[in-house]
């Protein structure tokens, strides 16, 4: 089944009204942020052709999902936010048009990865950002991760598009965003997690992601969970992409 189709039936923001809200708010941060902060992109730009992922990013700024939305152009993207935004009438309208996932944060971290994987498996590529809410640069290795769904993607196969993001949110600072290569993770046969080696392998997976943005991700474990990554965790490329936001031509054919 083609996970555009299904995915379309699931979601709002297929109507008329939304898609000019869409266009209405690229143009306005064109016109305004745009010229401020002078955001720039690095990577490839691609997502997986027939099936759906998570796109993770580390999460210092309001900005952070707006540019994201802005570079990363796939009428598959959907990015979880926090349910109370949505009772902000303009505010969540503007979040159901860019097919947003609003995430009651008081319920459980499994019933809100459930909430994720159904939309992955309807075909949506879901952003999320692990630390929950903003976080100083400085701060990010002591930050609270929610490593659910990153323990859920290891453990079912769902790829993982990682964006690293350069904060540089200061006049003409020019923040960077660095879209990776889908990638799959997977654990080697007859391995077990516990739930320290969970946490363990969530935030290398977030350290990665700092060094791609050239920022510090220093705790007291760091060493110790590399290390456990690369004796537990495969990592396999997912061959079967797209550039974002056309049809036919694929990586790898």
């Amino acid at each position: 089944m083609n996970p555009q189709v299904k995915m379309k039936a699931d979601l709002p923001g297929k109507d008329w009204f939304s898609a000019w809200i869409r266009v209405a708010s690229r143009l306005l941060a064109t016109l305004f942020l745009w010229p401020v902060f002078l955001p720039r992109w690095a990577g490839d730009r691609v997502e997986p052709a027939d099936e759906g992922c998570i796109l993770i990013a580390n999460h210092h700024h309001i900005l952070d999902p707006i540019f994201i939305t802005f570079l990363y152009r796939s009428n598959r993207l959907s990015i979880v936010a926090k349910q109370e935004l949505y009772r902000m009438k303009l505010i969540g309208r503007i979040l159901k048009a860019f097919w947003t996932i609003p995430l009651d944060r008081s319920i459980a971290d499994i019933r809100a990865s459930k909430l994720i994987l159904s939309q992955i498996k309807a075909g949506r590529i879901v952003g999320i950002f692990p630390e929950g809410t903003r976080v100083r640069p400085r701060n990010a290795g002591t930050a609270e991760l929610h490593s659910a769904i990153l323990i859920y993607s290891i453990k079912r196969g769902v790829p993982v598009l990682p964006v690293a993001i350069e904060p540089r949110y200061r006049l003409f600072g020019r923040p960077c965003y660095h879209f990776g290569q889908p990638v799959r993770y997977g654990l080697k046969e007859g391995e077990a997690l516990t739930k320290e080696q969970q946490e363990g392998l969530a935030r290398e997976i977030m350290r990665r992601i700092y060094v791609t943005a050239g920022l510090p991700y220093d705790y007291p474990e760091a060493e110790k969970n590399r290390v456990l990554f690369e004796e537990l965790i495969t990592v396999l490329p997912v061959r079967d992409t797209r550039p974002v936001g056309r049809k036919k031509r694929r990586h790898g054919d």
